[in-house]
């Protein structure tokens, strides 16, 4: 059972990062080529997809580390500190990013406002939202690093 969940542990952050980085290396760079129009479509459509994924992601990381901590696994404190730092890091990110800037980018016109002040308004988000992706790339990365250090729990010596 402690092989079970530690192979499970490491592919949900395996498959986290791999959204992550998929966000950062191809959609984003793809959005620059797309018609503005189109690109305000497929980035809520998008935006929501990935916010769900990354949320189940996140529910399904924090139910196996915890059986599998419960049953002898990460060995290290460290280990359980920074996978559970990485974890609150990236669930407030992802609120972040879905709940509260991604929308930002979508603004409609508020009144007396004009086609100048929401586009400025609009690229405000779409800069903060390219800096948060890249944070979250970051804990990500370093979620699934330690995720996969070795943990002592084979055979051989624990490193």
């Amino acid at each position: 059972m402690h092989t079970t969940l530690g192979y499970l542990f490491t592919v949900e952050w395996a498959v986290y990062l791999g959204g992550a980085l998929f966000m950062e290396l191809v959609w984003r760079p793809l959005q620059r080529h797309v018609p503005p129009a189109q690109t305000g479509v497929l980035c809520q459509s998008m935006g929501r997809r990935y916010r769900w994924v990354a949320f189940t992601c996140l529910g399904l990381i924090a139910t196996t580390g915890i059986a599998w901590r419960a049953i002898g696994g990460p060995a290290t404190v460290w280990q359980t500190a920074a996978l559970a730092g990485a974890w609150i890091v990236l669930v407030i990110l992802v609120a972040a990013m879905g709940l509260l800037v991604h929308p930002l980018s979508h603004a409609r016109l508020r009144p007396g406002e004009d086609r100048a002040e929401l586009r400025i308004r609009r690229l405000r988000s779409i800069r903060v939202m390219d800096v948060l992706l890249r944070v979250e790339l970051a804990c990500a990365l370093i979620g699934a690093l330690v995720a996969v250090w070795p943990h002592g729990s084979g055979p051989g010596p624990a490193i």
